[in-house]
């Protein structure tokens, strides 16, 4: 929220994309013995379990390699993993159709990419044609509005001055329910406020549909609490496009007064748009077509208030059920990891004592316990993570200012590249380098960089509210500076999921990312490259698996020339993508066949290795369990826990190799000086 003279922080720019999607098919199986197939194709998009029917092209009739005149346009949005599902059918009546093939997809990677991209087709994992996709964005999603407001006469609701107004702008998504989209500065001690212009894209304000229910709503700030109601008004940009010689002025009603006044209430002041323009902007969408590359860091919170992991009561326990460090883990990396053309993830954890010596607790190690902290995709992410948990010492304080070191120097090594870093942070609760914190993330405002917190647990997110800035923007304990634009997005997990039937991370999580983008892009006149294709690296659908039909299964698209499409079949090895190097095997994994670790599901094709001979205690439970740290809550509820006594006939499993400790987290020295603060905004 905007106060005084403040820049505005907290315009939540909906940078939703309305794609047209063009369809043809060629070498369909002909399904009719006695003439050629009359097909149509039908897109839906996965929900739950099931699928949601978007939209169907026409019907062609005797024809094997139809090009459908009829278009499809559907939303994309960036913050959700979008699986749509192309079915080919050959019409055989008003009410009969047999399948000819099928092919799921991720929307993304059609929307994202300026070329064309060629599926193969399957019924009944056989092949069935192919079939061949663009997706191009509609034109009103490059179109901003842009406003000039004022007002004439608004109440008086200061004491002993008159008002100190600002505007809300909410437009109502399809669930009824009212979604920020700009607040303007306040404007202090006047009853006829003018407002600076300010731009809003057009799919921001009413999601593509001119129609759509817009609300403008003037409040008087207070510096000592609540601000007031001054009046508010409905319409839509349809009423007032300025090309339709829309409506310039409304009235402002406060319904309480109104109540109270009755028939002797007029209004509480007169709403004027003074000017409104439609111009041409670029998108976000345009960005990601000319191969932004967003590449995704992680870090764990590995500090003793998360509990003791052989606890079930611990935010780290192993289960059959996701815990919700994992939950986290697949939510939001399922979403990020394909916009990195690589599908390496840098992960790391931090508030953890280690092997050898576990003399002091480590804020910045590598999850994989290897010298370079990357991992191949969500999958590496998670075996990383789960093989930490077996050799980890949870310890403390929660610091987060050295993963932050880390990961502002790899965004300025990345500055002369066309790339944007995303932090994803998930933590249980208190930090205890606060001023640090706020520091590095003021100093690391102008840079290409998001940082995401997600809360797990119940504890106290007094700090992480604080870091998000929805409030007021943060200021430099040393410059007084404040941050150059909000990069902060905190999700405490539980208690946005609470009451949700339809709930997604993902969403919660990135839905400011485009915004926060495009804010970049702005500030540093960085345009759009030309479309260039990009190649989605295959990740597992863990919202999806379940569901894949035999028919259509999940495949990687052909977006480069002569490049074969993504093997379908599990015996086939993955096609590599040009240029790219052959990758190791994960630490740790054990031969193909080994049976799983007793106990636990396996994952992921890493099986955890089963023993053979006698294995010792579980590393980092100390005999009467662990004691909470220094200032630090233990997690409420759980018991002092005693080691875990040895399973018998089996070693330890193999673990990271975390011998060398300063060759994992690097030199503070070194990133230190690589992360200095950023110059000054001009």
């Amino acid at each position: 929220m905007a106060y005084g003279n403040q820049q505005e922080f907290n315009y939540r720019e909906d940078c939703t994309s309305l794609v047209e999607i063009s369809i043809s098919c060629k070498g369909l199986v002909k399904k009719d013995l006695l003439s050629k197939s009359d097909p149509f194709c039908v897109l839906s998009l996965q929900e739950g379990r099931s699928y949601r029917e978007l939209g169907r092209t026409e019907t062609i009739k005797d024809n094997q390699n139809p090009v459908f005149q009829k278009t499809i346009i559907t939303r994309y949005y960036f913050e959700e993993e979008q699986i749509v599902k192309f079915t080919v059918e050959d019409y055989d009546g008003p009410k009969k159709s047999d399948l000819q093939g099928s092919v799921i997809i991720r929307l993304a990677e059609i929307a994202s990419t300026g070329e064309s991209a060629t599926y193969d087709l399957k019924c009944k994992g056989k092949p069935a044609g192919k079939i061949t996709l663009k997706a191009e964005e509609q034109p009103e999603s490059k179109q901003k509005a842009r406003f000039q407001i004022l007002c004439k006469n608004v109440d008086k609701k200061d004491f002993w001055g008159k008002s100190d107004p600002y505007l809300e702008i909410h437009k109502t998504r399809e669930t009824g329910r009212p979604i920020l989209v700009h607040i303007t500065e306040v404007i202090k001690n006047t009853l006829n406020p003018s407002w600076k212009p300010f731009e809003i894209d057009l799919t921001a304000l009413c999601s593509g549909d001119l129609s759509l229910p817009i609300s403008f709503t003037v409040y008087d700030w207070d510096s000592s609490g609540k601000p007031d109601l001054i009046g508010s008004f409905r319409t839509s940009f349809k009423e007032i496009h300025p090309l339709a010689g829309g409506k310039k002025e409304f009235f402002l009603i406060n319904e309480e007064i109104k109540r109270k006044k009755g028939s002797t209430y007029k209004h509480s002041g007169l709403f004027v748009f003074s000017d409104i323009k439609l111009v041409q902007t670029d998108t976000f969408l345009d960005h990601l077509k000319g191969g932004l590359q967003i590449s995704l860091i992680t870090a764990v919170d590995f500090t003793g208030s998360n509990g003791n992991p052989s606890d079930p009561r611990s935010l780290h326990y192993i289960s059959a059920k996701d815990n919700e460090y994992i939950e986290a883990i697949k939510s939001v990396g399922s979403v990020l990891a394909p916009y990195d053309s690589d599908g390496l993830i840098p992960a790391f954890g931090f508030g953890a004592k280690l092997p050898p010596n576990y003399d002091v607790p480590f804020h910045c190690f590598n999850l994989n316990g290897q010298n370079n902290p990357d991992v191949q995709g969500v999958d590496g992410m998670l075996a990383a993570y789960r093989q930490t948990l077996n050799v980890a010492r949870l310890s403390g304080p929660t610091l987060f200012s050295e993963i932050l070191q880390y990961t502002v120097s790899q965004t300025q090594s990345q500055l002369d590249n066309y790339a944007y870093t995303i932090l994803l942070i998930i933590t249980d609760g208190v930090i205890n380098d606060m001023r640090q914190t706020v520091d590095l993330i003021v100093e690391s405002s102008s840079l290409p960089l998001s940082i995401v917190i997600v809360g797990v647990g119940g504890a106290d997110f007094t700090n992480m509210h604080t870091l998000d800035a929805d409030d007021r923007p943060l200021v430099h304990s040393r410059t007084n500076k404040s941050m150059y634009r909000d990069i902060v997005q905190f999700v405490p997990l539980r208690a946005v999921k609470q009451g949700k039937t339809n709930f997604t991370l993902s969403k919660e999580v990135l839905a400011e990312m485009p915004g926060q983008i495009m804010k970049y892009m702005s500030m540093k006149g960085v345009e759009p490259r030309p479309p260039a294709p990009r190649s989605f690296k295959l990740q597992t659908l863990h919202s999806f698996s379940s569901v894949a039909e035999d028919q259509g299964g999940y495949q990687q698209g052909s977006v480069y020339p002569g490049q074969p499409p993504y093997p379908g079949t599990p015996e086939q090895q993955p096609y590599p993508y040009p240029g790219g190097a052959p990758q190791a095997p994960y630490m740790g994994a054990p031969p193909q066949g080994q049976a799983p670790y007793p106990g636990q599901p396996q994952y992921s094709g890493v099986p955890y290795p089963i023993p053979t001979t006698g294995q010792a205690p579980y590393m980092g439970a100390p005999p009467g369990g662990y004691p909470p740290y220094s200032g630090q809550p233990a997690y409420p509820g759980a018991p002092q826990m005693p080691g875990q006594p040895p399973y018998p006939g089996g070693p330890p499993p193999p673990g990271p190799n975390f011998s060398d400790m300063n060759l994992l987290t690097g030199s503070r020295d070194a990133i230190l000086k690589a992360s200095a603060p950023p110059p000054e905004k001009p």
